[in-house]
């Protein structure tokens, strides 16, 4: 049975080709078990624990809400200590000739489009004016401050320096506090009286239900949001350390990297199914395993505000269970390394120190990490050089199989020709 490579995939790969080097940065532990990559590279790993981590999230929401636990986190990275150490045995599998359906292989115009236009946005820049009057639509900048019964109400008030507010229907939780906005000179003062609606099903204004709010908001400016126009010399600025300088070399980067993400995406279960792991390198999947913990750890803190302790006492699960747990989510990515490296072993794919340097200043610039001395210091304790090695090569081996792949017909279109 084939696989189709979903919308929603295709929208979260067109998502991280768009992401700017602020927006990477914060992606530290939000791809597992890959250092990040131009593109396609780290694109696989987000598609294929999109769903995953939606559901986890849901449920950590369900169970944990309710405990208000504040035990202190103990350290996840020992347990293990007395395993006995075993070396890395697989059995390759096939990895040339994996079919793709048609509809993944080939990149639309529409999707190409698309695609550009999402990078184009996610270079956006504001700017910000101090005069005029604002209008319905406009996005600003206002610091408001709410009060009751002459008490200030932070909970109802932006930061001191102010919140961006957009000047539209349904925008802002009260009703009636934009429509006295509109209008208004930049720089001005506005005060004026809100009421909650008693049957309000906010749950961030229940407590104040029925009270009058009273707003003094200051309009510090209008933010004008510029979406820079696709021409040679944006491209030029912003892809030159990819030697990319016109706008048709752009297009044809961007689809080439459209293409491997999503002929990988759909064919990376049967490169996995295909071979056989005989026994894991232990060293490697007590590292993997750490890193799931801590990307698991990271999740529950920013998320939902709670320790590991807290999430392991609510769910009454020991550390052991727990490690157990992610020691098993570690195997397939641990094994697709396997597969890479062992694909470029029967290749003999090699990488020299002249393209590892270069990479990885690739991967400085694209990261907004200037240097790769930063890029490597930021992702101390994460990453090694054999890490960073293994993401290069894993380029090259999956554009092997993404180049090698056996194009056929979608099942659906298959159906409709044999009805026909």
């Amino acid at each position: 049975m084939k696989l189709n490579i979903s919308k929603a995939a295709k929208d979260a790969a067109l998502e991280i080709l768009s992401f700017t080097p602020e927006k990477r940065k914060k992606q530290r532990f939000s791809f597992l078990f890959e250092p990040p990559k131009t593109a396609w590279g780290f694109l696989c790993k987000l598609i294929n624990n999109t769903e995953r981590k939606t559901i986890m999230k849901k449920r950590l929401l369900t169970l944990i809400l309710g405990a208000c636990m504040t035990i202190s986190l103990a350290a996840c990275g020992d347990s293990d200590k007395d395993t006995k150490k075993t070396s890395a045995d697989l059995t390759l599998g096939q990895y040339k000739g994996l079919e793709v359906s048609k509809s993944t292989a080939e990149i639309t115009d529409e999707e190409l489009s698309e695609a550009v236009e999402r990078v184009l946005k996610s270079n956006q820049k504001n700017e910000y004016v101090e005069e005029g009057t604002t209008e319905k639509d406009n996005k600003i900048t206002a610091i408001y401050t709410a009060t009751l019964d002459g008490e200030s109400v932070s909970a109802l008030s932006s930061s001191s320096s102010g919140n961006a507010v957009t000047l539209s229907d349904g925008s802002f939780a009260i009703d009636g506090f934009i429509d006295q906005l509109i209008g208004k000179q930049v720089g001005s003062k506005v005060e004026f009286d809100v009421t909650i609606p008693e049957d309000t099903d906010k749950s961030a204004l229940k407590t104040y239900a029925g009270k009058i709010i009273h707003y003094t908001v200051e309009i510090k400016n209008i933010i004008n949001t510029i979406t820079p126009e696709l021409t040679d010399e944006w491209v030029k600025e912003k892809y030159s350390y990819m030697d990319i300088s016109t706008i048709d070399g752009f297009k044809e980067y961007l689809k080439r990297q459209m293409y491997l993400s999503y002929v990988y995406d759909e064919v990376k279960n049967t490169l996995l199914n295909n071979s056989t792991v005989n026994s894991y390198d232990s060293d490697l999947l007590s590292k993997y395993t750490d890193i799931a913990a801590k990307q698991f750890e990271s999740t529950i803190s920013s998320y939902y505000g709670i320790t590991l302790d807290a999430y392991l006492q609510a769910m009454d699960k020991t550390e052991e269970e727990f490690r157990k747990e992610k020691e098993e989510e570690a195997k397939p990515d641990l094994k697709e390394r396997m597969i890479i490296e062992k694909i470029a072993e029967t290749e003999k794919i090699t990488l020299s120190d002249e393209e590892f340097n270069t990479r990885m200043e690739q991967y400085a610039v694209e990261y907004g990490l200037e240097t790769v001395d930063k890029l490597k210091q930021y992702y101390d304790g994460v990453w090694d050089d054999s890490d960073w090695k293994y993401s290069i090569l894993a380029e090259k081996v999956q554009e092997i199989i993404c180049d090698n792949v056996k194009v056929v017909e979608d099942k659906e279109e298959e159906s409709t020709a044999a009805a026909e």
